[in-house]
């Protein structure tokens, strides 16, 4: 007979999440003809759209950047974002026939799925930015430390938002319906094909309580030494993410029960 295995419940809650993430791709990319190259096609065909547009308007977009990577600055963080959203509100719904197991709880599936999002976010990230420097085109790089402020706390307000989404989605499913509502105005209002700094200040008040605007500046920032974010602020997104990951936290630690439970 072999010997029973004795694992820790860090140990547990690791082998949970990595099934659930491997799961999560396969069920994601699997069943598609373009299969896992759907990771780059998605934001290649933004990047191309907004570059054509810029192009045919003849001028380069933002001085001392190429367009590609200025879009690309803005486009990755946002698709985070609007995966987190989305995948979020159907979490618990997906995977409700693993929660029959002891170890699954409807946390497990959340943080599986942003974790997921977050690799395929910084993968892509890296891949078009190595990726445009081979073809030449390129921008003096500036600051990674300040990349890796700025996306942790990114991440975390990632998980907040799926958390509280994913008990508002199960408790009231009508939400879904009115997500793209909230969706399509984030990508015109988050600075992802713009700068703040390109507005007229009188709307900065207003577009500078996006959370999601000072994530893409302070990437932009991170990444060309020629990209002036004065608008930026870490500090900001660092709270936001606070209050956002506590709130997600405290809203499923009062719900949890009723995620497992609700058929």
């Amino acid at each position: 007979m072999h010997p029973t295995i004795q694992r820790s419940p860090w140990q547990i809650q690791r082998d949970v999440i990595r099934a659930l993430m491997i799961r999560e791709m396969k069920t994601r990319f699997g069943k598609w003809r373009l299969g896992y190259a759907w990771v780059l096609l998605e934001p290649a065909m933004h990047i191309l759209l907004l570059v054509a547009i810029f192009s045919f308007l003849g001028r380069e977009f933002y001085p001392g950047i190429p367009t590609a990577l200025f879009m690309l600055g803005g486009i990755a963080p946002f698709l985070f974002f609007n995966h987190c959203f989305s995948k979020g509100l159907a979490a618990v719904s997906a995977n409700r026939g693993l929660f029959n197991y002891r170890q699954l709880r409807p946390f497990d599936a959340v943080i599986s799925r942003v974790l997921l999002e977050f690799v395929i976010y910084i993968g892509s990230l890296a891949i078009f930015w190595f990726g445009f420097r081979w073809f030449d085109i390129s921008a003096p790089f500036n600051n990674f430390l300040l990349l890796v402020a700025a996306n942790l706390a990114f991440l975390g307000f990632g998980l907040g938002l799926a958390l509280t989404l994913c008990v508002i989605g199960e408790r009231y499913p009508e939400v879904a319906k009115f997500a793209p509502v909230i969706q399509r105005p984030m990508y015109f209002l988050s600075g992802v094909f713009f700068s703040l700094e390109q507005l007229p200040e009188e709307f900065h008040p207003y577009l500078s309580w996006n959370p999601v605007l000072h994530m893409i500046e302070l990437t932009r920032s991170g990444l060309f030494a020629g990209y002036h974010g004065k608008f930026a602020n870490l500090n900001y997104l660092a709270m936001s993410a606070l209050v956002t990951l506590a709130f997600g936290l405290l809203v499923y630690r009062a719900q949890w029960r009723d995620l497992v439970r609700s058929r």
